[in-house]
């Protein structure tokens, strides 16, 4: 689909034989057929980027300028929603005549920033890519909280005062793994973002106007500040994880600790029982008539006595 945005007027989607009386300031390519890649280089003069171009790791290929102060631009990891979509690449081509934007998945930031177009009536491509690059950055500033208030209420959670069985704790690690997932995601892409941001700044071409290297400023300080609330989930992902395996530690050592004791406490009945299982000729118990119910008694007294000094010695206090 190819859509595009010109100043003062609603966006159009393009039709095979469409005539427009002026370039526009936005063209979004979106998945776009070879028919609409071969119009968007009629109407441009520019070279529409292949899939290959955007994912490639080589830097000369993700981030440049021709002599005309054309750029082109590459994220080749991009997701701005926390919804399990796929991340695809996006590719830009900025001039200061028109703006190119390759993709290849919906997005909330290029339908914001369209928005954004229609409503403040944007007039050179340079502003087109300022919105553009804000929308990016403030939904990934608005992924971001929505993960630390899930990360809040999964730690209250955690450290909660009622004890947490192991199955529930192991839930708890899905749920770390899955907001790790989320944040990875969002780390990966706004550091795509960051080297754009930065690189437009030190080339500065001739057709971005002093405003817009202002707004440029701003998103690149915002990135900076995101950077390191990306240090705190981290780090706070990181604790709740430790503590959800310290949890499950605790339990296994309170199982093993009720084995022992268990195991400590059916000792001296085992004795009893050994010795009076002994076949010799001459054993006085096996001629009293109350043996059996006495050998009986003495098997139970024997295992309760070491369960009550366990407990009078506080070894069993709290489980």
């Amino acid at each position: 689909m190819l859509t595009l945005h010109a100043q003062g007027r609603k966006a159009v989607v393009w039709t095979a034989g469409m005539d427009l009386p002026s370039l526009p300031v936005w063209i979004d390519l979106y998945d776009p057929t070879d028919d609409e890649r071969r119009w968007a280089t009629e109407a441009t003069g520019l070279r529409v980027p292949e899939r290959s171009d955007v994912t490639s790791l080589a830097l000369s290929s993700r981030i440049r300028t021709d002599d005309d102060d054309t750029m082109y631009l590459s994220i080749p990891y991009f997701a701005d929603t926390n919804n399990g979509h796929r991340p695809g690449p996006i590719g830009l081509v900025v001039t200061g005549r028109v703006l190119l934007t390759l993709r290849f998945a919906d997005s909330r930031a290029f339908e914001l920033a369209a928005n954004s177009c229609h409503e403040h009536h944007w007039e050179t491509s340079a502003d087109v890519f300022a919105t553009l690059v804000e929308a990016i950055v403030n939904l990934a500033a608005q992924r971001m909280e929505d993960v630390s208030t899930e990360l809040k209420q999964l730690s209250d959670h955690v450290f909660s005062p009622s004890r947490l069985g192991t199955p529930e704790l192991r839930t708890c690690m899905l749920e770390v793994g899955r907001l790790e997932g989320m944040q990875a995601r969002n780390r990966s892409s706004m550091l795509g973002v960051q080297r754009v941001v930065s690189f437009t700044r030190a080339r500065k071409p001739a057709w971005m106007s002093d405003q817009v290297e202002v707004r440029l400023r701003v998103v690149d300080h915002d990135l900076r500040t995101l950077d390191e609330f990306d240090d705190q989930l981290t780090n706070k992902l990181q604790f709740v994880l430790d503590a959800t395996l310290g949890f499950i530690s605790t339990d296994q050592n309170h199982v093993m600790k009720v084995l022992t004791v268990t195991s400590v406490a059916t000792i001296p009945p085992m004795i009893l029982v050994g010795i009076w299982g002994m076949n010799f000729k001459d054993m006085p118990e096996l001629n009293w008539p109350m043996g059996y119910p006495m050998a009986l008694a003495a098997i139970v007294v024997s295992m309760v006595i070491p369960v009550l000094f366990f407990k009078w010695r506080g070894w069993w206090s709290g489980d």
